[in-house]
């Protein structure tokens, strides 16, 4: 970042500050005795670029506005990568802050407002307040050895970002680690209660098998009650239709094979009159001619009209039989064979066992529970087998059809009565079994939400640490690449600065540092060397600080402003110090140096020479 131009308005002293055609090489010396407002102009720099100042911050920013004035504006133009820009800060005296920021190049604001300014700024320039007052922006009294644990200090390592990443990272796996010290006690207690209810997962299925194998076995034996109780109190007049109908049967059958027969002898008789004419006449002799006449003339006329008539005869009967098989006796015959199938379900009902409709355990359940059992009559069951055939035909007496089926629905409602105990039984232990598989579903979703943050958090603590260690590797290279960096820069800064009685540093990770002596031939403590060389040392040690920072943000031309820096100096120290600045970095090219009065032999490629006037324009 290379400053071009400042101008401010009602600023601390100034009513009016302007500061133009700064070269962006060089040195520009602000002299002044004390009062003349020089530290105004380095306060004026760094509240137009971060809205505070090294006594000010946005609390009081007010301060700032010259007494008696409403308001102070000020107005900032920089070169950031040979971009142009724009920077506007204004503050009134009841400490409102406003603030915008452009690209002169497209002539665009990039924020309107103090905290849209800061944001964008930040990555314009790679640095905020802290890091440039401990880089760019040194003011005498702070010129002291550097904290390695400072954020400005990080930055200008070039692990700032890192040392951000590794503190959220570090937050975030404390956070999972207090999840999983909440979670896992949840987790071990919900295990518990599980382990505790006992659940074994194929009981409900079996208790359910169960109920529905003994409901359809009653939904089937309520059927067969039905049908047995139909069919014998319908059986013994179905008997007496069907023997009535059966006889019937028989009369029209034995009339249609009557009817059959003559209809035969008739055609048998018209072929031998009509084909074998002799054989007749033989018969009729000794009158056979006449004979043969009339008997040809009668089966000529009658023979055809006795044929049909016999033949409407036969077909009526036939008709009429079909009619009474299929209207009577064949229904009849389904009905018997019905009630007799019925009888032989109802008895291997009966005969079934509870364990072959039930599952071992669930049969144990019932045999605990219930202790009256159904007693079959083995009397009534032995006459089913010898019945049952009669039945389907009809044979059997009312009496003993109406007793067999008594007897079997008897005892069939009776194991009804047996089997509507057990569906209670199951019903039960099923409601009991869903709630505990109910509860233990409950358990299990727990657990598993349980298991999935604590193994979610496990993971992250482990990629977390893992990326922990790559971010410490890679700041431990950047840091020891830092000091390499440093003590190369201070070494080619320091001969310069001490006009070659130090010309080198020995630099640690926590910065800090030894010199060697020419004279001693070996290196000092920093302790041991002069108040006036240690701030010559210190300072060469920001400089190249601050020229390693310049880099790690990918900027070849960096302004530095030194407020004060010579106020222990002699003055041999400050001509020296003067003379080196713009020597010591390729990097830092704009060197602003303020203080009281600078040696006649310094030539500044800008002078800005600060009197009691609140005017200034240079």
């Amino acid at each position: 970042m290379i400053i071009q131009s400042l101008v401010a308005k009602n600023f601390r002293k100034y009513k009016h500050l302007e500061i133009k055609d700064i070269p962006e090489k060089g040195l520009i010396l602000v002299s002044g005795n004390n009062e003349s407002g020089k530290t105004s102009i380095a306060d004026a720099l760094s509240f137009t670029l971060f809205g505070r100042t090294f006594l000010t911050n946005e609390n009081n920013a007010a301060k700032l506005v010259c007494w008696g004035e409403k308001s102070t504006t000020v107005e900032l133009r920089f070169l950031s990568k040979e971009r142009p820009y724009l920077l506007t800060r204004t503050v009134s005296k009841e400490g409102n802050v406003a603030a915008s920021f452009t690209d002169i190049d497209k002539d665009k604001v990039l924020a309107f407002n103090p905290v849209e300014v800061e944001k964008v700024l930040k990555k314009v320039l790679g640095y905020s307040y802290d890091t440039f007052s401990d880089s760019y922006y040194l003011v005498q009294r702070e010129l002291s050895t550097p904290n390695a644990n400072s954020n400005s200090v990080k930055d200008m390592i070039g692990i700032g970002a890192y040392v951000e990443v590794s503190q959220d990272l570090l937050e975030l796996n404390q956070d999972d680690e207090q999840i999983l010290a909440d979670v896992r006690p949840q987790f071990d207690a919900a295990n518990q209660q599980l382990k505790a209810l006992g659940i074994d997962d194929d009981w409900l299925p079996e208790l359910v098998t169960s109920r529905e194998a003994l409901e359809v076995d009653g939904e089937e034996r309520e059927q067969l009650l039905q049908q047995l109780t139909s069919s014998a109190t319908h059986y013994e007049a179905n008997k007496a239709t069907h023997q009535k109908a059966v006889k019937r049967s028989k009369w029209i059958n034995l009339f249609a094979d009557v009817m059959m027969a003559s209809l035969f002898t008739g055609l048998l008789f018209w072929v031998v009159l009509k084909f074998f004419p002799e054989f007749t006449q033989q018969l009729l002799m000794p009158n056979a001619m006449g004979q043969f006449k009339l008997l040809l003339y009668w089966s000529e006329i009658w023979l055809p009209i006795s044929v049909a008539v016999l033949a409407i005869l036969f077909f009526i009967a036939s008709l009429w039989n079909g009619r009474v098989m299929d209207k009577l006796v064949i229904p009849l015959d389904a009905e018997a064979k019905l009630y007799s199938d019925t009888l032989d379900k109802s008895y291997q009902q009966l005969k079934s066992k509870m364990a072959d409709k039930v599952t071992p355990r669930s049969l144990v359940l019932l045999n605990k529970s219930i202790f009256v059992k159904n007693e079959i009559d083995h009397q009534a069951l032995a006459k089913v087998g010898s019945i049952t055939k009669q039945l389907s035909l009809y044979q059997a007496s009312g009496i003993e059809a109406k007793y067999v089926a008594n007897s079997l629905c008897q005892q069939m409602s009776g194991q009804q009565s047996v089997t509507d105990l057990h569906l209670g039984i199951l019903g039960a232990e099923i409601d009991i079994e869903m709630e505990r598989t109910s509860e233990a579903a409950g358990y299990r979703h727990q657990l598993t939400g349980f298991d999935a943050k604590i193994r979610e958090c496990t993971r992250n603590i482990k990629v977390r640490t893992l990326s922990l260690e790559l971010l410490f590797e890679s700041a431990k290279e950047f840091t020891e690449s830092f000091n390499r960096s440093i003590t190369k820069v201070s070494r080619r800064i320091l001969p310069l600065f001490t006009h070659n009685h130090y010309s080198n540093v020995k630099i640690d990770k926590n910065l800090n540092i030894m010199v060697f002596s020419q004279e001693k031939n070996d290196f000092m403590d920093f302790d041991e060397i002069s108040s006036g060389t240690q701030r010559q040392i210190m300072l060469a040690l920001r400089i190249a600080m601050s020229e390693e920072l310049a880099k790690n943000n990918d900027t070849k031309e960096q302004f530095i402003i030194l407020d004060e820096p010579f106020a222990f100096f002699d003055q041999q120290r400050s001509i020296e110090t003067l003379r080196a600045l713009t020597q010591v970095s390729d990097i830092l090219t704009q060197v602003w140096v303020v203080s009281q009065e600078f040696p006649d032999e310094i030539k500044a490629d800008k002078l800005v020479n600060c009197t009691t006037k609140s005017s200034l324009m240079v």
